[in-house]
């Protein structure tokens, strides 16, 4: 009796495994679970948050063990917060925000290189076409930047700091609101008069001028900038952590990084028409990023890799930004690069 239960056993266990065997999308050896990462980034639809967004959209990061969670916020000093109360284990935004922020506390750490250049704007709302040619116009008017803190300060802030420097205006002289670092809030900003100007990036800024809504004062990284900005070959997207948690998760941290690298690949690689297709962008929403890919293809590193004239030209603009301050002459940013992974080039 015991030798046919143990038979009849067999035979049922048998049976069982030959049906999941048969059975589709089943296996014998079940896959290992993705590994989980919250990522904040400024957007949706802004030129910092275009990798992240791409790498979920055609499963880059799935194909690297990881399952990539986004979370949207009005600028870098909200995703510095953000990673700060661990509601997110990394970021992507700009390096110099995260210069600023280790001034205070030496605690962010750069992991790879998003962007090979920041396409940065100032834009003057379009009924102001008449009055506000020059920087200097802007003296007593409301200039719209992304959030920030007095703790913490976006590199589009920076940026907007560095051109008032540069043209005299004191801080004192204008006045600063919150403006985001989305299409909705920065068309918002102008559109009910919050803000004479703001500082924004691309495809926002290809769209407020396409919409009608503002014109470009000042630009960076454009095919019509002059290039008389210090530093304006600033590295702006940059892959964030803490590291302690680069420390204390190492695989977690070259994973996050080769998400990155395999989706900066996959855009090297396929038209900017392709790229839109794959975002799932339409209407007024795709024109802009489709001339954004198209007149700077280089807008984007191929590799991740950090490259030594960029480093050099980050640290300039840091400075010139600070205005010369004594804390950000003696930051050096290789204290903070954590290259391993992602690698370097010149």
């Amino acid at each position: 009796m015991a030798v046919q239960n143990t038979r009849r056993s067999l035979l049922v266990q048998g049976t069982r495994v030959a049906a999941l065997a048969l059975t589709p999308g089943l296996a014998l050896t079940q896959p290992r679970p993705l590994a989980e990462a919250a990522l904040v980034t400024p957007g949706p639809g802004s030129a910092v948050s275009f990798i992240p967004e791409l790498a979920v959209k055609i499963g880059a990061d799935r194909a690297e063990g990881v399952a990539l969670r986004l979370r949207f916020v009005s600028g870098g000093g909200v995703a510095i917060r953000e990673i700060d109360d661990d509601n997110a284990q990394f970021g992507v935004f700009g390096l110099p925000a995260a210069m600023q922020a280790n001034l205070s506390a030496p605690r962010f750490v750069a992991l790879a290189a998003i962007e090979n250049r920041a396409l940065l704007s100032l834009m003057v709302r379009s009924d102001l076409k008449g009055v506000v040619r020059r920087v200097e116009d802007l003296r007593g008017r409301v200039l719209g930047i992304h959030s920030n803190s007095l703790s913490t300060s976006t590199t589009g802030h920076q940026f907007l700091m560095l051109v008032l420097r540069e043209h005299g205006i004191r801080p004192d002289e204008v006045r600063f609101v919150a403006a985001g670092q989305s299409w909705d809030t920065e068309s918002s900003a102008l559109q009910s008069r919050t803000a004479d100007a703001i500082v924004t990036e691309e495809p926002f800024g290809l769209r407020l001028s396409l919409e009608g809504l503002a014109y470009p004062l000042v630009r960076i990284g454009h095919v019509d900038d002059p290039g008389t900005l210090p530093g304006e070959k600033v590295l702006r997207g940059t892959l964030i952590a803490k590291r302690s948690l680069v420390a204390a998760q190492p695989r977690l941290a070259e994973s996050l990084v080769r998400v990155m690298q395999r989706t900066l690949a996959w855009r090297k690689t396929h038209t900017a028409s392709e790229v839109i297709g794959a975002l799932g962008l339409a209407g007024p929403e795709a024109r802009p990023f489709l001339t954004m890919l198209q007149q700077y293809p280089q807008q984007f590193s191929d590799d991740g890799k950090f490259s030594a004239v960029q480093l050099a030209q980050t640290e300039e603009f840091f400075r010139k930004s600070a205005g010369d301050s004594p804390e950000a002459v003696a930051y050096r940013l290789e204290s903070m690069l954590v290259d391993r992974w992602a690698g370097r080039k010149p």
